[in-house]
This record gives C-alpha cells, sequence and structure tokens, in this order.
C-alpha cells in the first residue's frame, strides 16, 4: 500500500465552502447538518457548521473541540436535534449578510438566532459565504 493514502483527513469529506453557494443555501446547509447532529457520526453535524464558520470565527471559537463545547452550551444546544425551523428573509448589503432563524427545538422552546455571513476576501475560501456569528435573540413575537 502506498504511504500517501494514510494522509486522509475525514474533515475533506465534510460539505465544504464554495463560491456558488448564497449565503440562506450556508445558514441551511449549517441548520440542517446540526438537526441531524450525530448522523452518520458523533458530532458529526458540528463538523458541518465549523466548517462554514468564517476564519475570523474560528479564530475565536476554535479548534474543533472548543467549538464542540460551545454549540453544546444551553445557549446553542436548540440547535441541536431542533424538529422545525423557519427562515426569516435575508438581508444581503454587499460583502455582508444577515438572516434571522426560528427554531421550534426537541424540547418544544422556540427560539430565534440572527446569522451573520460574510463573503471572504482571502484564499482559500476567496468569494465563498462563510458565518461570522450566531447570536440567540429575544424577539417579540407580534413584530414578525
Amino acid at each position: 500500500m502506498d504511504g500517501d493514502t494514510m494522509n486522509f483527513n475525514a474533515d475533506d469529506l465534510l460539505p465544504q465552502p464554495i463560491p456558488e453557494l448564497p449565503p440562506q443555501m450556508v445558514v441551511k446547509i449549517q441548520l440542517e447538518a446540526l438537526q441531524k447532529n450525530d448522523d452518520p457520526e458523533p458530532d458529526y453535524g458540528i463538523r458541518v457548521a465549523f466548517q462554514f464558520a468564517s476564519p475570523a470565527n474560528r479564530a475565536v471559537t476554535g479548534p474543533i473541540d472548543r467549538f464542540i463545547q460551545l454549540v453544546r452550551n444551553p445557549i446553542y444546544t436548540p440547535m441541536l436535534n431542533w424538529v422545525g425551523v423557519e427562515y426569516g428573509p435575508i438581508n444581503v448589503m454587499d460583502t455582508e449578510a444577515q438572516q434571522i432563524v426560528t427554531i421550534m427545538s426537541a424540547e418544544g422552546e422556540t427560539i430565534h438566532y440572527v446569522f451573520t455571513l460574510s463573503r471572504q476576501k482571502l484564499p482559500p475560501y476567496m468569494g465563498c459565504w462563510m458565518t461570522d456569528n450566531v447570536l440567540r435573540i429575544d424577539l417579540d413575537e407580534d413584530a414578525l
């Protein structure tokens, strides 16, 4: 067997950012992965979400083991294995985008998050929309 075959990186099999993906699709990819977090393996969904975290985001929330713990924080755990989602309109201004997402958690809670994304300017992600941050927010339901 050739020695190069041992240089396999499991992260290479995860969905990857590409410039053709619009920001709303980046949000959807992350949330759908988090919905089935442990399929096909434990924390697969969180690993997918990390793939779409911008380099600036990763600098604060990484490495991956730290990111996994962050997502398992009570602020973000409703994103894991959610049972319903509603995507608000995407607001794009040049190289930045925001989208409010409403999640129905597996425990029956309704929770709102705002995703902030930016189009990356440097390789290896040049032109890709990636998530800069996700904040849990309180919304007045009558305002929706």
